[in-house]
């Protein structure tokens, strides 16, 4: 019996100390909070951040919103702040609702949203609205509750946004790029032309024309043309969430090239022209296109640049402009 007494008593001992150490960075936070020591209080709280201590995230966003100075070298606390966040308001607890609204009030560990802000703080509203006797205006809420209903991040799902963008190259000028992108990862589709089509009479190489060296009638090459198509897909890396991406992607490109003939006398070619295009399957190529980039979003406005290559034969250069939905 005494055996069992000592080892109730022990494991109640352990029991404390842990709750005590658990607690232990927001007790020093707190002190140095007290002393207006704000470095240090972030220092501490920080600590609770791997168990997501709600104290310890409302104590960090209480120094964000009050000492904007800090913010800068608060970043990845922030972060791991929101991402905390994201899991407790799963639970739907009042406190933390009207907490997490405030993330995309002030753009806390993320961008400031002003649908997600309303959407979180009419949760917390409507979470105990009918327990008090007070209505939305005593509380000064941002809009009618019966405005909000599921946020939205595009006009295709309330999970991902979407985009669509016009994109250029010198080699084709005419393209459309569209694309997803979640808060970790994204991907796009790209079709790009320059709607250029040839009826070629002949085939030929960088030298000559083997069909009119047998008939013997005397050319020269004259004018050149490219027709350029290409279809790539890839994926898109947040560099900076919702604002920046990095993209690398591949797919099927073909780049075909037409040379002019033109008789150098009075004779006129077998298809009785004096000049006539030839396709050059010496000089033409398709196959296996690479791409990397970057998207730059600003609000609604999409921007897209960087380079592609068909079997590493060319370096083209494009740029894309579009918009968020």
């Amino acid at each position: 019996m005494k055996r069992i007494h000592f080892l109730v008593f022990f494991m109640g001992v352990i029991f404390n100390i842990g709750a005590q150490s658990s607690t232990y960075y927001n007790y020093q936070g707190d002190q140095a909070f007290q002393k207006r020591d704000y470095q240090a209080a972030r220092s501490w709280y920080s600590e609770g951040l791997d168990s997501c201590d709600r104290y310890s995230i409302q104590k960090l966003v209480e120094i964000w919103v009050s000492r904007p100075a800090m913010r800068e070298s608060m970043r990845l606390p922030m972060q791991k702040c929101y991402n905390c966040m994201k899991t407790i308001v799963e639970a739907k607890e009042p406190e933390m609702m009207r907490l997490y609204s405030d993330f995309y009030k002030f753009g806390i560990g993320t961008s400031k949203d002003s649908v997600l802000y309303n959407y979180w703080y009419m949760e917390w509203w409507n979470s105990f609205k009918t327990t008090l006797d007070i209505t939305p205006g005593d509380l000064n809420l941002p809009v009618d509750s019966s405005a909000i209903k599921t946020p939205r991040k595009s006009l295709l799902s309330n999970r991902f946004c979407s985009f669509l963008t016009y994109t250029y190259s010198t080699t084709m000028p005419f393209g459309l790029t569209a694309g997803i992108y979640f808060d970790r990862i994204g991907g796009y589709v790209s079709l790009r032309t320059d709607f250029k089509s040839m009826n070629a009479a002949y085939e030929c190489d960088n030298t000559k024309v083997p069909a009119i060296d047998i008939e013997n009638p005397p050319y020269e090459f004259n004018r050149e043309r490219w027709c350029s198509q290409m279809i790539t897909g890839g994926l898109l890396y947040p560099v900076i969430r919702n604002r920046l991406f990095a993209s690398v992607g591949g797919g099927y490109g073909k780049r075909d090239y037409y040379r002019e003939i033109r008789s150098t006398t009075n004779q006129n070619f077998s298809t009785g022209n004096r000049s006539e295009w030839c396709f050059n399957t010496e000089a033409s190529y398709k196959g296996l296109a690479l791409e990397a980039g970057g998207m730059f979003v600003w609000k609604k406005l999409t921007v897209t640049a960087g380079v592609n290559s068909i079997k590493f034969k060319d370096l083209d250069v494009y740029i894309g402009l579009g918009v968020t939905f």
